[in-house]
């Protein structure tokens, strides 16, 4: 099974406060006991790692994730020009504020690569035809 990772549940899986932690935990131990294929779109590396920057008070989980992408523990689907092309076309610039040209990005790969779902908590994902795992 490949599910791609978006920001948000990687957000909730490494920041304890954050509301959704107890069930990104839960649901990404699951995906790891049934040997799920985890896939991590570069645009939301780059988000998430921007993200832990500015928010969290240590430097402790952006070392950890620049480690494991440094040690290929990551599969990594990188966002070229044919993807960043498909998530301009879904990418609706006066639509909701939530929904960002990175979400876009996060569709186009799972649709490339015919994902079994995202690990996401966006409701965009399944308007989009995605399911949520």
């Amino acid at each position: 099974m490949k599910v791609v990772v978006d920001s948000d549940a990687i957000f909730a899986l490494y920041n304890p406060n954050d509301p959704l932690n107890t069930k990104a935990v839960t649901t990404f131990q699951k995906l790891i006991e049934t040997d799920c294929q985890l896939i991590y779109p570069t645009s939301v590396i780059f988000e998430v790692i921007s993200l832990f920057q500015r928010v969290l008070p240590t430097p402790e989980v952006t070392m950890t994730i620049l480690e494991m992408i440094k040690n290929d523990q990551l599969s990594l689907f990188v966002v070229d020009e044919e993807i960043l092309k498909e998530a301009a076309k879904l990418f609706d610039p006066q639509g909701s504020k939530k929904n960002t040209l990175i979400d876009c990005s996060v569709v186009a790969v799972a649709k490339k690569i015919k994902a079994d779902g995202v690990f996401a908590y966006d409701k965009f994902f399944t308007k989009q035809g995605l399911k949520q795992v």
